[in-house]
């Protein structure tokens, strides 16, 4: 019988190869956390963060040969293709396959249907990949694992419930030291005519998990259940520390969804490195006290989810924030100099032109003050389990009806190849933006 101790665990994050996914290419944070979940329980575990090329395959041979299971980060866009096709050539090794991540968290079902995948883990790694390793070794039985889903016999799929987020305490954390971080801080400056563009060597960072706001759109409210939780901040202190000394990094890009949640852990971090940064932050947080205590502990800029021009949209997403608040909050960084950049979205259903043409209004003019730069329009992803998700089938959206259609949606798909229930006058709105 195989032991655990002599077990190897492959977890793999494969992207496609585009100027996009180069210039944002950041750590793979869910198969980060994973790694360290299987080494608290001597676990070996290899771990790779993928851009496909013509090579992959001969990459692939290399890190997975011995594994007793691999597994795939997966997250509903573009990069679904190569991790199907990463899937399909593991499987032809002999190998089990497993999906966790987003996609195959909100869509078991359907990832289960491509016939090169054995198994999915729903949920945070920290809740069952341990006891999936147990399960696969014949010591648990399938009851014991939340979240798993797999195949029990031809054409019959077992399928359980997301688990509950995982307490604070049980958070697990990034295992830094089995990746190569250069890729992630030099990046050739691709975004050096970017507005506002920061000049450092800047590591994409995170130090909580989830967000406690209430979004319709958002997949936080399924999978996390609208619950944020800060990893133990002596351990985020640790981590960043080691990042500072072996990689001499000099700013951090937090990609926390939401960094204020609990604002004297925030500044207790920001305030002890004073080091350049990149937040994102909830409008309501906003203040001329909060911004000159940001400058004086070099934050540079400041990520907003700003969404949309319309009042009417803005209560619909429950973004809890109004357009005379947008204008005013922009107005009050701009005479305190803060550098922000604001994130809209588009096509949400059930929105009208009118209210289309309100965001684009407000992406204009908000595009003319020197400290604001713009993420967007982007186009609204369907997740499914969100309310949002139930409003676009209700206008009758057609269902994608494979793990490859699926992999289109993601915020720069063409408004054409959405299935949204658009009229004329949206598209030819749409046209005199260049956006169709």
């Amino acid at each position: 019988m195989v032991s655990i101790e002599n077990i190897k665990i492959v977890l793999i994050n494969i992207e496609s190869n585009t100027e996009r996914v180069k210039r944002q290419f950041s750590p793979p944070f869910g198969i980060l956390v994973a790694a360290s979940v299987l080494r608290k329980q001597n676990i070996d575990v290899s771990i790779k963060h993928i851009i496909e090329d013509d090579k992959i395959e001969n990459t692939l041979f290399s890190i997975c040969q011995g594994a007793f299971a691999v597994g795939f980060s997966t997250m509903t866009s573009s990069n679904l293709l190569p991790t199907i096709r990463a899937t399909k050539y593991v499987k032809s090794l002999g190998l089990y396959t497993f999906w966790g991540g987003i996609h195959a968290t909100l869509l078991p079902e359907l990832s289960l249907k491509e016939p090169s995948l054995d198994a999915v883990l729903r949920g945070e790694a920290e809740s069952n990949l341990y006891q999936f390793v147990l399960w696969r070794l014949g010591k648990i039985d399938s009851n014991s694992v939340k979240g798993l889903c797999f195949k029990k016999n031809i054409g019959d799929i077992i399928v359980s419930d997301i688990p509950l987020p995982v307490a604070e305490n049980e958070l697990s954390f990034h295992s830094f030291d089995l990746l190569d971080l250069t890729a992630y801080y030099e990046k050739d400056n691709l975004d050096s005519n970017k507005k506002n563009f920061i000049d450092k060597k800047m590591l994409p960072y995170m130090t909580s998990k989830g967000c406690n706001k209430k979004c319709t759109f958002c997949y936080n409210s399924v999978v996390n259940k609208c619950i944020w939780r800060g990893y133990q901040i002596d351990k985020v202190f640790s981590e960043m520390d080691w990042l500072i000394d072996n990689h001499g990094i000099e700013g951090w890009l937090f990609y926390d969804d939401n960094f204020f949640v609990n604002s004297n852990r925030a500044w207790q971090i920001i305030e002890r490195y004073k080091m350049s940064s990149f937040i994102e932050i909830d409008l309501m947080k906003l203040s001329t006290e909060f911004i000159d205590r940001a400058k004086k502990a070099n934050i540079d800029k400041l990520f907003i989810g700003i969404e949309s021009g319309s009042d009417e949209v803005l209560k619909n997403i429950k973004k809890g924030i109004t357009s005379k608040l947008i204008r005013e909050k922009v107005e009050m960084c701009s005479k305190h100099n803060m550098n922000i950049e604001l994130s809209f979205m588009m096509l949400f259903p059930n929105e009208s032109v009118d209210d289309l043409r309100k965001t684009f209004d407000l992406v204009d003019e908000l595009s003319l003050y020197d400290n604001v730069s713009i993420a967007g329009p982007k186009i609204y992803n369907p997740y499914p389990g969100t309310s949002m998700y139930n409003d676009l089938l209700m206008s009758g959206w057609s269902v994608p009806a494979t793990n490859e259609e699926w992999s289109k949606f993601e915020r720069n798909i063409s408004p054409s190849e959405t299935g949204f229930n658009l009229t004329d006058k949206h598209l030819e709105l749409l046209k005199s933006r260049g956006l169709v």
